[in-house]
Order: structure tokens, then sequence, then C-alpha cells
């Protein structure tokens, strides 16, 4: 009489199925971007698959005592591990330490025959792959003196798209006289000879190497004002922060006058950038999080949000490290993000 075959429930079958299904789960979170659950069931069942054939097939009991326990132990290390990602990273988000030699300086520069006098800041930084990049974002005087304030005159024109109108207005104004830094960025482009992820990389971790500061429509108090997360910054550098600015937003002409931006501050200055050079970006703004980022719909992998059928990969603006398709743990659900502006 042939004998049905052996059940075990013994740790070489735990040990194998775990073996293979955390390293399945890993795989495909991590090169694959798929769902960290629908990563874990998948691998799941390759992996009962494949203990059943090297360790012999478990009772139904302890299959599904070891199955709920592997998945409730990857559970707890997800936590743990995103726990420690958000408590290393959040003190990278709004880095408040200007280099001297990169600060705004007053010059002048030739125009054909013309002296012109400009504000101009040399910026020395690497990318988030180790690239060094130097180059001087400069503004002329006169653009500053004629544009900071006009803001102040902008007439809404869509309340139930106020954001995406305003920025497309700023955009509009402001970008004409961006023309020595559209030059600047030329120049790496060709230098350096980036491709089109490369130049993004490269204009993005520029405006993400400048310091963090608050912008405000009211005037800029005491750090004990404030909730925890401005209070922190602003004990450590209380003048990161400028007040009485129409809407808590500076145009690009400003922030590059002063270099004092936050998060929206920034978004419009590289949307400006990279729509001069025929990019597909889109500003991404969650009221859940009080927080403006950018999109670019182009190939990458990571986090991206879906706009009348096109993808755009979102970026972290206002820290240093971030690259395509990532955000701060504390910002990532993607469904409190919505595209407010894009330049196609």
């Amino acid at each position: 009489m042939q004998q049905s075959p052996k059940k075990t429930n013994g740790c070489l079958w735990l040990f194998v199925f775990a073996l293979f299904c955390f390293s399945g789960t890993l795989f495909a979170v991590l090169f694959l971007t798929i769902n960290w659950v629908l990563a874990f069931i998948v691998s799941a069942i390759v992996s009962i698959l494949l203990a059943n054939k090297i360790a012999g097939k478990p009772t139904i009991g302890s299959l599904f005592k070891n199955v709920g326990f592997l998945f409730l132990l990857i559970i707890g290390i997800r936590f743990l591990l995103l726990f420690l990602i958000e408590f290393v990273t959040i003190p990278t988000t709004e880095e408040t330490t200007f280099k001297v030699e990169e600060g705004v300086a007053k010059s002048i520069i030739l125009e054909g025959i013309d002296s012109v006098s400009v504000y101009s800041s040399n910026r020395v930084w690497k990318d988030n792959y180790g690239n060094n990049y130097q180059g001087k974002l400069a503004v002329r005087e006169k653009d500053f003196l004629r544009l900071h304030k006009h803001i102040n005159s902008y007439k809404v024109t869509s309340s139930a798209n106020f954001w995406g109108s305003l920025y497309d207005y700023i955009d509009r104004t402001d970008t004409p006289s961006l023309d020595l830094v559209m030059a600047t960025f030329e120049e790496i482009h060709s230098r350096k000879n980036l491709n089109q992820m490369e130049f993004a990389e490269m204009v993005i971790s520029c405006i993400q190497d400048i310091p963090y500061a608050f912008v405000f429509q009211e005037a800029c108090l005491s750090a004990e004002n404030y909730e925890e997360s401005i209070r922190v910054i602003l004990e450590n550098c209380p003048e990161c922060c400028i007040g009485h600015v129409k809407y808590g937003i500076q145009n690009p002409v400003s922030f590059l006058q002063n270099l004092k931006g936050d998060c929206d501050t920034r978004t419009v200055l590289i949307y400006a950038i990279l729509k001069h050079f025929n990019y597909d970006v889109a500003i991404l703004n969650s009221e859940f999080y009080r927080h403006s980022i950018i999109g670019l719909n182009l190939p990458a992998k990571g986090l991206y949000k879906t706009y009348y059928g096109k993808k755009y990969v979102v970026w972290e603006t206002t820290a240093k490290y971030y690259t395509a398709g990532q955000l701060p743990y504390n910002f990532n659900d993607i469904t409190h993000w919505n595209v407010v502006l894009t330049s196609k």
C-alpha cells in the first residue's frame, strides 16, 4: 500500500520559506517598484511551492501559522525601517547653513558695451550621484527692482485653481528676466554633455542645495511662537525667514536676489527653468501636507502622479539627497498630492 507524503511543520520548512519569501519581497519592492503587500503575496506563493519541494509539505495549520507569523514579522521590520529612515532623513530636509562664498553679492557684468549691475551667487554643489557642478545664478538689479513686488498686483482669475493660476502668472512674468540663469545651465549642459535626466538632476539638485528659509505672508516672529517643525529651524537660523510677502511665495527673480525660499518658491523657479528647456514639468501641491513639489513626465522609477494619462514622477525640492520618485516618508502618500500646473 502506497503511503501518503509525509507532512512536516519543522524548522527546516520555515527557514526555507522565510529565506525565499524575504528575498523575493525585497527584490520586488526595490527593483520592480511593486507595492510591498502584493510583493509579499506573490513571493509567499512561490516560496511555499519551493519550500514544499525542498523540505516537504507542512500541515495546513502549520502552513497558515508560519505564513501569518512571517507576514507580521515583515510588517514589523518594515515599520522599523521606515521609522529609522524618517529619523535619519528629517535633519537633512531643511539645511540652514550658507557657505560665505556662495552667498549673494552685487557685481558688474558687461553686456555689449554696457556695464550692468547684477545680484549673483556662485553656487557649488553635487548632484545626488556625486557629480560636481559650479555656476553663477545671476539676475539684473534693474529686473529685480522692476519685478520684486509684482505679485502684489496679481488679480485672481481662477478660484478653482488659485495656486496653479498664480504660479503660471509668476512664470510668465519672471522667466524672460531669467536669461542669465538659463545661460548658466545651458553652459553646464553643453560642457558636461548631459542627457535629459542628468540635466534635470543637475538643475533640481542645485536648487535643493540652497538652504531652506520660510516665506510668510505675515511678519516673521521669534521661534517660540511656532510649531516644533518651524521652531527648530528658526532657533538654529533666526534669519531663515522673510515676512510680509504676498501669498507667502517669492517670485524667482526675488528668490535669486536673496536666496530665501520655501517649497513653492523653489518649485516655481524649477518649473520655469525646466519649462524653458522644453520639459513636460508639473507643480504638485498638497493641502494635507502644506507642501509643494515638482513632477516630471520622464521614464524613471519611484512615486508618480497620473494626470490626464501622463505619469509625472515626483521630486522633492527643499532638501538634498532626494532623487526622482523619492519623497520624505512623512509626505509620501501620493493620494494627498494634486497637479496644479503643467507646462504641456
